[in-house]
């Protein structure tokens, strides 16, 4: 996971495993950045999306510090997912099917044909 903190114009990144874990990093970001106690408040927090989450928090000198919190592993876990859905032909029916050790006996035989060709172009 992923949190932005906006205060005064000014952008710092914090990252977590979880929402917990935030919880942990956010006030070492902002008395890191800011030189300001606060402590991350996620009563004051609203869903925007699935995945991200915007709120602020109340730093102890009364200053408000705006944070968006985004889920990063759900998008890439989604886009992961569209790709393979996108994906053509191959892996699926007849295309899946390979044969027994003689195919593949073939297929090295192929290879090895292939390359004394190549090797008979280049000595001619």
């Amino acid at each position: 996971m992923a949190c932005i903190l906006y205060y005064r114009g000014m952008t710092r990144k914090c990252f977590g495993e979880n929402i917990d874990h935030l919880k942990q990093r956010v006030p070492l970001a902002i008395q890191r950045e800011w030189k300001l106690n606060a402590n991350m408040n996620t009563d004051l927090m609203h869903k925007l999306s699935p995945n991200e989450y915007r709120g602020y928090t109340i730093a102890i000198t009364g200053e408000r510090i705006n944070y968006i919190i985004i889920d990063r592993k759900d998008l890439v876990k989604e886009a992961a997912k569209l790709l393979g859905q996108i994906g053509g032909q191959a892996g699926t029916g007849k295309k899946k099917v390979r044969g027994d050790s003689n195919y593949y006996r073939v297929l090295r035989m192929k290879g090895v044909e292939k390359k004394k060709q190549i090797m008979r172009e280049n000595n001619n």
